[in-house]
């Protein structure tokens, strides 16, 4: 039974903050959205952060045509969500996410099958590879839906998963049972390898190059147990590794922070010490359209390739080291963080597999280039508040000698 106008937008905002709590969304990542009607759905609004967003701000569509009603535009997926509302009369809500183990499992393009799970069924199909917002992948996922008519989830190669429900429990409970067995599917594969690349890498002591923030001419560097501020202006303060990388990252780029990466997936990757292909569509657009590795055996040049090999990109990988991943916000350079390590988690599924091939370089190119252009703009109109204040810094500089001692 269709939801009313205001129960569904009540509930699509709590649905997305249960989400992102859950980890199964982040950002913008993904849509949700409620049948009002046989004619109409409410759905998230496109490029509008969850913790932000309001049961106002919903958009209401139609399903026949996809008209939408007020200024906001809905999401780009609206297309998806109207073909499953009208092809399932059953369905009153729907949760498209990115989730990690799904994702990384429909890169194969393979469905999900020989289940017997009374929430998913037997099967969850997967549907090809369409760019997103595109009447390919819409079209793709009609196709699924249509030769696995009682599914409760589809698994859409290369770009996420999309849950279905008779209401929004059942919808969330679909999105939650499908990470567990695409976890577990995964692990059958991954486990093993990543166990040996963390025990190769137990032979040698792992460098922590920290994360830090920058505000003008200063940045603030947080590694191990130390945490200091250096000015940008002066380069004989920061010859040590961790800070010479970060300030020489800072000086050829308009970030403001930097992360070190040291996530299992990313520190195999950086093991074998290759260029990652993107195998999803979230890494191609936020971190870039491949993912380069630094090799450099010479500590004082290390810096300059790092920095050079993160033009045009938002992440790194440093042979044997994990990756470095950067953002003009807080919320970005943690965004790029955690695309990176699902998108060497997938990369190494894809190599141990030998059956998958990476996203066409046209097509990553040309997300990257949309999300810069459109998405990421709007994302950084308005820098957020950050933890080192500009009338501080001054300050914080006179103290470091104190901040460094207290650890």
């Amino acid at each position: 039974m269709a939801y009313t106008e205001t129960e569904a937008r009540e509930l699509i905002i709590s649905a997305a903050h249960r989400l992102v709590n859950a980890g199964l969304v982040a950002r913008t990542w993904g849509n949700l959205s409620a049948r009002i009607s046989n004619e109409q759905f409410l759905i998230t609004p496109s490029g509008l952060g969850y913790e932000i967003m309001k049961p106002d701000d919903l958009v209401i569509v139609n399903i026949s045509d996809l008209s939408y009603e007020g200024e906001r535009k809905p999401s780009s997926e609206k297309g998806i969500h109207a073909s499953v509302y009208r092809m399932r009369q059953d369905i009153n809500f729907i949760i498209h996410t990115h989730q990690d183990k799904a994702s990384v499992y429909g890169i194969r393009g393979w469905d999900l099958s020989g289940l017997s799970d009374s929430v998913l069924g037997k099967r969850v199909p997967c549907a090809s590879y369409g760019l997103p917002g595109t009447n390919k992948l819409r079209h793709a996922v009609e196709e699924a839906l249509s030769a696995n008519p009682s599914s409760q989830a589809v698994l859409m190669k290369a770009h996420g998963a999309l849950c279905l429900g008779t209401d929004c429990e059942a919808a969330f409970q679909a999105a939650e049972e499908l990470e567990k067995i695409c976890s577990e599917r995964i692990g059958e594969v991954l486990n093993e390898e990543l166990q040996m690349y963390q025990e190769q890498r137990a032979l040698w002591p792992l460098p922590d190059y920290g994360r830090s923030q920058r505000i003008g001419h200063y940045f603030k560097l947080k590694y191990g147990s130390v945490t200091r501020i250096y000015d940008l202006r002066d380069s004989a303060a920061y010859k040590n590794s961790p800070a010479a990388i970060h300030a020489t990252i800072y000086r050829s780029s308009k970030v403001n922070y930097i992360i070190h990466v040291r996530s299992a997936s990313a520190i195999a990757m950086s093991i074998l010490g290759k260029t990652v292909y993107p195998y999803l569509d979230d890494l191609a657009q936020i971190a870039g359209p491949n993912i380069r590795c630094a090799v450099c055996r010479n500590e004082k040049r290390l810096p300059g390739i790092l920095a050079r090999a993160l033009q045009g990109r938002n992440a790194v990988l440093m042979e044997d080291c994990g990756g470095f991943c950067t953002g003009k916000t807080a919320d970005d350079v943690t965004a790029a963080a955690s695309l990176l390590e699902k998108g060497c988690e997938a990369a190494l599924y894809a190599k141990l597999l030998g059956d998958c091939e990476p996203l066409n370089p046209v097509d990553s190119r040309l997300q990257r280039l949309i999300y810069q252009r459109k998405y990421s703009r709007k994302k950084n109109e308005a820098v957020g508040k950050t933890d080192l204040p500009q009338n501080n810094m001054e300050q914080d500089k006179n103290k470091e000698e104190q901040v460094c001692s207290n650890g």
